[in-house]
């Protein structure tokens, strides 16, 4: 008897706490939707309606305790629709480069890159589900296509822009709060991109902090427009192994390559120590045929590089209409640093499907 007076006065406590949580964290979305108890008397109805209210359903967790105190709980499950766009400056530190299944040998001593630029455009689907009033996960699945310009500066001059297609899947949590009008959003997701010119996935954490103010409709307590600013934080992995065909390496032929092109190269290469020279004439030599006209069939340059974004952080701005508790849009701009993106995206949420027994 004893042992169970205990645990009802802990679930009673931990209850309690919950509640109070709720309370606190009276933001309810990661795309920015936000309710309060608003002073406005065209809100009143709807708000005495909350709390008179039923809630049948499992999910979200507590939030039946969040409808008694007048809370606005979004629908429990939704899909969305995004574009992205991303532009952004990579650094490389370390290079091995090698000619198809030979051992790539490190040429960072030998070689110099000028500032990388990776440019994305993606398409993704976003499934999501509230657990708690203030917990959001959720998964990610796109596709889309990114583009990277290398600018070789050491030993010749020399850009070159590879195209390839990127198909991605990913998961991710969301906590919301704030007080009044005002929220926060902490938004936590790994990606994991599969391109196609690389061995393995690309595995990506992304994390943004969200700082906003919502501004409801003045005769309808579901419809407003909230605005944030806010960091984003995008981390990649520091290794990357792949290949490239030689004849994609000049799509634009001989045109824009420095005369003597080749000749430099060799010169080059002269200078570099015996495994590493070795490696280096294959691949010169192989250039060579290609921009000669000889066909080099699927000759294959394989590399490694050791790389970093040139700044993790930059800055957001955004805004999101919610029209009612299904439909909201949502744009959002990143810039400063050295990564520029822009977002849209349609969110449709509705009801749990699922009532308690």
């Amino acid at each position: 008897m004893a042992y169970k007076l205990r645990f009802n006065l802990i679930f009673k406590t931990f209850r309690a706490l919950t509640v109070i949580i709720i309370t606190i964290m009276c933001s309810f979305s990661s795309f920015a939707q936000y309710t309060s108890k608003e002073l406005n008397p065209f809100h009143k109805a709807y708000h005495d309606s909350l709390q008179a209210r039923e809630y049948p359903y499992t999910f979200p967790i507590l939030a039946k305790q969040a409808y008694k105190k007048g809370f606005d709980v979004p629908f429990t499950y939704g899909v969305s629709t995004a574009y992205y766009t991303q532009v952004q400056d990579v650094n490389i530190k370390r290079t091995l480069i090698g000619l198809n299944d030979l051992d790539p040998v490190d040429l960072s001593g030998f070689i110099k890159f000028g500032t990388v630029e990776a440019r994305t455009e993606a398409y993704t689907l976003r499934p999501d589900m509230w657990v708690l009033p203030f917990l959001n996960v959720y998964g990610i699945f796109g596709v889309g296509s990114t583009s990277t310009t290398v600018p070789l500066v050491r030993p010749v001059d020399f850009s070159t822009t590879q195209h390839f297609n990127v198909t991605s899947a990913g998961f991710g949590f969301t906590v919301a709060g704030g007080f009044g009008p005002l929220f926060f959003v902490v938004d936590n997701n790994f990606n994991f991109g599969n391109v196609e010119a690389l061995v393995e996935p690309v595995p990506a954490h992304n994390l943004d902090i969200r700082l906003g103010h919502n501004f409801v409709n003045p005769k309808r307590a579901d419809r407003g427009l909230a605005v944030w600013f806010g960091a984003f934080r995008q981390n990649i992995n520091g290794d990357t192994n792949g290949s490239i065909a030689i004849k994609d390496l000049f799509p634009n032929g001989t045109d824009g390559l420095q005369e003597g092109f080749i000749d430099r190269l060799h010169e080059w290469a002269d200078g570099l120590p015996p495994g590493q020279k070795l490696v280096a004439n294959q691949i010169i030599n192989k250039i060579d045929d290609h921009l000669s006209g000889v066909d080099v069939g699927d000759a294959q340059i394989t590399y490694t590089l050791d790389k970093e974004l040139a700044k993790p952080w930059n800055l957001i701005f955004g805004a999101q209409y919610q029209h009612n508790k299904h439909w909201q849009i949502r744009t959002e701009l990143g810039t400063f640093g050295k990564r520029t993106s822009f977002l849209i995206m349609v969110n449709y949420r509705f009801e749990s499907l699922f009532k308690k027994k």
